[in-house]
């Protein structure tokens, strides 16, 4: 009863929302290995709001043409937020340097996007020791559970979510999937349920959190001998969700086909991304 509660009030907070408020309220956190300097991983990360312009009207005509008329132009759906290189220190990421704010047209995603992927790999390139990434394949999922490139499990006793490779020679352990505050608190603003303080909100409404989340893309890379995983996984209204083609796999270097990098805004409506980092050996 309490399940059905918690689905039954989300579903209708999200499609009580016009397919505006679903984009303006869509939210990536995406982490672009570049390479490693003297062994520790080097990462763009990426953090952004989808929202859309809210243009007033443009007045059209002129003297000895037609009557005046109002003429509301094309809404652009767009992307805004920061860029940042991190540093692994330990097992986590750590500022390295702060690379400014962007405010993209999503229709131009990769386009206006290359030249700060560029940025932030030539600021890499300079670091110490410095090894490139390479990517060697990319799983899509695309927000299904039953997905034959990467699977999410719950361990139930201690409510975690676990993320793995389920491609042979690749599957040797699961990543936890962590959630950072934001993760939590657009999920709280939804349901309002205290997920912010997840700690000690009811099991079962932790559970129900966790399998809010489906699986986006698989990465896997190579750096310097060493094989990383980067796990994708999302939420969110898949009513108007195009997939994306199929499994790509390539090795390719790393500003030859940015595209190849760089397919960050895959987010459904109302919905929220972010990817998990784990090092297989």
């Amino acid at each position: 009863m309490v399940r059905t509660l918690f689905y039954l009030l989300l579903f209708c907070l999200l499609h009580t929302a016009t397919v505006v408020q679903a984009c303006s309220a869509a939210y990536q956190y995406s982490l672009f290995p570049l390479g490693s300097s003297q062994g520790s991983l080097v990462v763009l990360e990426v953090e952004l709001n989808r929202y859309l312009t809210t243009p007033t009207g443009l007045m059209m005509g002129g003297p000895g043409s037609a009557p005046k008329k109002w003429q509301q132009p094309e809404i652009e759906v767009r992307w805004k937020g920061t860029l940042k290189l991190l540093l692994q220190q330990g097992d986590s990421l750590s500022l390295k340097q702060e690379l400014g704010y962007i405010d993209l047209l999503d229709e131009d995603y990769v386009e206006a996007f290359r030249p700060h992927f560029e940025q932030a790999y030539l600021i890499a390139q300079a670091l110490p020791s410095f090894e490139e990434a390479v990517l060697e394949s990319v799983g899509h999922c695309s927000y299904e559970l039953d997905c034959g490139w990467m699977q999410l499990s719950i361990d139930t006793a201690n409510v975690i979510l676990y993320a793995r490779s389920t491609e042979t020679g690749y599957d040797q352990d699961s990543a936890r999937v962590r959630f950072k505050v934001k993760d939590l608190q657009k999920v709280e603003n939804i349901t309002t349920i205290p997920f912010t303080d997840f700690d000690n909100v009811e099991k079962e409404f932790q559970i129900n959190f966790l399998q809010l989340w489906s699986p986006q893309t698989v990465r896997r890379y190579s750096i310097a001998g060493r094989t990383l995983q980067v796990y994708s996984v999302g939420r969110g209204d898949r009513s108007r969700y195009t997939k994306l083609d199929p499994t790509e796999t390539r090795l390719t270097p790393m500003l030859q086909d940015v595209s190849y990098y760089i397919q960050g805004h895959d987010v459904l409506f109302h919905g929220q991304r972010f990817d998990v980092w784990h090092w297989l050996d």
